[in-house]
């Protein structure tokens, strides 16, 4: 089979079908279990006076980022609970430090601009006065590897200083998700994660019933193709290629599924998925696809 006759571009059709599988939203136990221990902690804190918090960690790809999403929608549509300004929502970048996270929350809190010299002695003052005036159920940080990622131990003490005040004096829930490189806040700033005590880590996908499951879950979300082949034997190679990660696993399943949107029937095959492998891995010498080496085998049998 040549994995390159295909030589595009891609059909309306087939990108719907492509954008349509990476919306899917597989609600596996590790992801809900997380999830309603942060819905817990929020509605927990709204009485009780014990600041708290929850980090989140996770290797890129499996899904820390969609969970953040995933709270503050169902926090917003909650009876009484429809602004967004309820939450404040941050994505932190690689450099962040006590102004800039500062920076942030002031824009987070409503406020249309920063002053034109922005010290952070002012910032503080408009953060404090905006945290007082709204009250808001929880602060959701995004990206937070970056506070103590690299040799930043003093930016990170002073980060977590900064958020260990507000969570105390307005009793803040803080959930933070990032990287596996959130483990050295315990080290970096133990006040700071005494508070924030919980941690859950979101680990790539073991093969076996989860995985099947998983796999499952997109085929039955997937109504424009006929996505069934998932639940046989090629979810073993489709394991091997995505190494169980959420990302890599939606990115082939997107590709294989774009190919079969192309043809009458739109039924994804082996050579879908051989095609899907190349497109998002690239071409390297003597690496095996795995797809490949089934439609051989298939082929001699």
């Amino acid at each position: 089979m040549n994995l390159n006759e295909f030589n595009g571009p891609r059909s309306s059709a087939a990108l719907r079908v492509g954008n349509a599988v990476l919306m899917v939203v597989v609600e596996h136990p590790d992801f809900m279990r997380v999830f309603h221990s942060c819905i817990d902690l929020i509605d927990t804190l709204r009485t009780l006076k014990m600041p708290s918090g929850i980090l989140i960690q996770a290797e890129p790809g499996m899904g820390k980022s969609l969970l953040l999403q995933k709270v503050k929608a169902h926090l917003t549509r909650s009876a009484g609970m429809s602004r967004e300004d309820t939450l404040l929502v941050v994505s932190l970048d690689s450099t962040v430090d006590t102004h800039k996270l500062a920076a942030a929350m002031t824009l987070a809190l409503g406020y249309p601009a920063l002053p034109s010299r922005p010290s952070l002695e002012g910032m503080n003052h408009m953060v404090d006065k905006g945290l007082e005036r709204k009250r808001p159920l929880a602060l959701l940080l995004d990206e937070m590897q970056h506070v103590c990622e690299g040799n930043r131990d003093i930016t990170a003490r002073a980060v977590t200083d900064w958020l260990k005040v507000r969570m105390d004096r307005y009793n803040l829930p803080v959930i933070g998700a990032g990287t596996r490189v959130l483990e050295r806040l315990q080290t970096i700033n133990p006040q700071f994660s005494s508070r924030a005590s919980s941690t859950f880590v979101l680990s790539p996908f073991e093969f076996g019933e989860p995985w099947r499951q998983l796999l499952a879950g997109f085929a039955t979300q997937i109504r424009e193709i006929n996505l069934e082949i998932v639940n046989g034997p090629i979810a073993r190679p489709i394991h091997t290629a995505s190494k169980g990660n959420l990302r890599a696993l939606k990115r082939l399943l997107a590709y294989a599924s774009m190919y079969a949107a192309e043809r009458n029937g739109s039924k994804v095959m082996v050579e879908d998925f051989a095609r899907a492998f190349e497109d998002t891995n690239g071409s390297i010498p003597d690496r095996i696809n795995p797809f490949s080496t089934r439609i051989a085998h298939n082929t001699k049998g």
